[in-house]
Formats: structure tokens, C-alpha cells, sequence
């Protein structure tokens, strides 16, 4: 839980020391900073010592979700490769609470080899479709070119079509 509460912190300060380096001249507004690409590192300490890291690069806003939710996924013990799918998910425009919720639905959606959780499956495909019902135009499209957003789509059909 310390690791996880030290990893909030150290997100919380990044914007700070990100932004004391790059002051905006007088002719950026506040949307022209926020559509600037930047990049993001966020790191966790595993357990056992391993220090994981991973790279976000884009848009400063969408960059800053992206941080947030993986952090959040990661620090309540998603695993590492399922957590870093959000990345290209919330670039692509996804609102990040839903994508955050989806995460969390697959994970564990698959009991043991044994079975589904249909409560996940059902939880899931909600958030999936309210995913795609929220997105604007523009990030319906990004969103439809982002492999991990329509192999999650796929998933979820196939698991629905396979329990009748």
C-alpha cells in the first residue's frame, strides 16, 4: 500500500516538475498547451525489487489520464501487460474512469480456467459500449484504429456469442 500511496505522490508531482520546464511564451493558450505532446514516465516498484516503467507519449491532458489510470491499476495489483493497454485506449480519446472500469471487469473475468463471471461479462461490455457511446467523433475513430480497443471488442463478442 506504501508503494502504491508513493506512486500517487510522485504522479501528482510530475505535472508540477514537467511544467517548471516548459513555461509557455506568451503567444500558447491553454489549448494549445494541452494538444502539445509530451511524455510521461510512470514507474512502480514491484515487490521483489523490479522496477517497472512505462512511457506515455501525447497530448498533455490525455497523457496526464493515461498516467493516472494505469498508476491506479497497477497500484491495486492489475497485471503489469493488462494495465498497459489503457496507454494507447485513453490517447486514443476513451474517457478514463470507463476505461479504468473496463480494466477492472476483464480482470478476472476468466475464474480459474473454468468459467466466466458473467457479472464481469455483463459489467464489461457495458462499459465498452458506454465507452463508444461517449466518444466524440474524433475519438471514435482513433478509438476504431487502436488494436487493444478492438480486440477488447472482439473478446467480449466472442465470450457472449460462445455463452449463447
Amino acid at each position: 500500500m506504501n508503494q502504491f500511496k508513493s506512486l500517487l505522490i510522485s504522479l501528482s508531482l510530475s505535472p508540477l516538475l514537467l511544467g517548471l520546464g516548459n513555461f509557455p511564451s506568451q503567444a500558447q493558450t491553454p489549448n494549445s498547451l494541452s494538444e502539445k505532446t509530451i511524455t510521461k514516465v510512470v514507474t512502480i516498484k514491484k515487490t521483489n525489487g523490479e522496477n517497472l516503467s512505462f512511457q506515455i507519449v501525447g497530448p498533455r491532458d490525455k497523457a496526464d489520464n493515461a498516467a493516472v489510470v494505469l498508476a491506479t491499476l497497477l497500484g491495486v495489483g492489475v497485471d503489469a501487460n493488462a494495465a498497459k493497454t489503457v496507454i494507447p485506449i485513453v490517447l486514443a480519446g476513451a474517457d478514463p474512469v470507463l476505461t479504468t472500469d473496463l480494466i477492472l471487469n476483464l480482470d478476472g473475468l476468466v475464474r480459474d480456467q473454468t468459467g466466466v463471471n458473467v457479472t464481469k461479462l455483463n459489467q464489461a461490455i457495458n462499459t465498452y459500449n458506454t465507452i463508444v457511446d461517449k466518444a466524440d467523433t474524433n475519438s471514435l475513430k482513433a478509438l476504431n484504429n487502436t488494436l487493444e480497443f478492438t480486440a477488447i471488442g472482439g473478446l467480449l463478442r466472442n465470450i457472449r456469442e460462445r455463452l449463447g
